[in-house]
């Protein structure tokens, strides 16, 4: 940490992590969201120009992220990384350094407060709390400006990761899930990279050029369907299988065999290439029954 002599900041900050709790990463290193609310807790309004949040970035304990990437955003605010080497007032060492401005001039923070987002941060792989250092410039006269920022930090806590992943798998569907016979259909997940998990349908469905059925990676299926089938996904994790389903139905379907115990109408053409053995009726669109071969 390399707290400046400067005083304190006049707005709270609090950090919140997505997902939470935040945990070291593993070699999943999903990407993680980190939303820094920032509010008056004054009885007068604050204004503000700019405020700066420093990173702790290495494979230390103390280190929040391993790399410098990720993305900021905030209504009404811009948020941007900090290249190196930038004339602005950066704690030294090694941090992933962002700023964030209102989009016009000051701004003043009072009952609203703000919520600035940083995307697609990589965290550290070493358990332990790392301090965010923010320095901010405001003032509540807009008259009369400091000449140093206002600092503070926020301490950050990157848990062991449990064995069992804490991401769970969902959103499992299809695209589309009514086709006609023989149609396209892609499945897709979201999940933790680190489990394998495999699709399982029956006959009516078959998987398209090169599409692997186990050990599936990239949270997609792609395949034909040429009747209703319903799909099922599995994964093993915690030394449990489980499993979800998704359906897609199918318009003008392709049967190997149709088996009828009771009376069936039919209410447009039928044809048949062979055959048709029956212990009930099929009637036409008159009520008469049909006989025989059907064409």
């Amino acid at each position: 940490m390399n707290e400046p002599a400067v005083g304190q900041c006049l707005l709270d900050y609090a950090i919140i992590s997505e997902p939470f709790p935040l945990y070291a990463a593993t070699d999943d290193d999903t990407p993680t969201t980190l939303h820094i609310v920032v509010s008056n807790g004054r009885g007068d309004t604050v204004h503000c120009r700019e405020i700066v949040f420093s990173l702790p970035e290495g494979d230390l304990a103390q280190s929040l992220v391993d790399t410098g990437d990720g993305d900021g955003s905030a209504p009404g605010w811009t948020v941007e990384q900090i290249q190196k080497g930038a004339d602005i007032v950066l704690p030294t060492g090694d941090y992933a350094n962002f700023v964030a401005k209102p989009t016009q001039g000051d701004a003043p923070v009072d009952v609203s407060g703000i919520t600035i987002t940083l995307k697609n941060l990589h965290i550290g792989k070493n358990p332990g709390t790392a301090r965010v250092e923010i320095r901010e410039t405001a003032t509540t006269d807009p008259g009369n400006w400091p000449t140093s920022p206002g600092f503070t930090t926020l301490p950050v806590t990157k848990f062991p990761a449990p064995e069992i992943p804490v991401q769970a798998v969902t959103d499992f569907h299809a695209e589309p899930f009514d086709v006609e016979s023989g149609g396209a259909v892609r499945l897709t997940w979201s999940g933790p990279k680190s489990l394998a998990y495999s699709v399982v349908h029956g006959s009516g469905a078959t998987p398209g050029s090169g599409q692997g059925e186990k050990n599936i990676t990239d949270f997609q299926w792609k395949g034909t369907v040429v009747r209703d089938t319903t799909f099922h996904l599995s994964y093993v994790t915690g030394g449990a299988t489980h499993v979800l389903t998704t359906t897609v139905t199918v318009k003008n379907p392709q049967l190997t065999g149709l088996d009828v115990t009771g009376d069936a109408t039919v209410t447009g053409a039928l044809e048949a290439t062979d055959d048709i053995t029956t212990s009930a009726q099929f009637l036409d669109p008159k009520g008469t029954p049909l006989r025989g071969k059907l064409q």
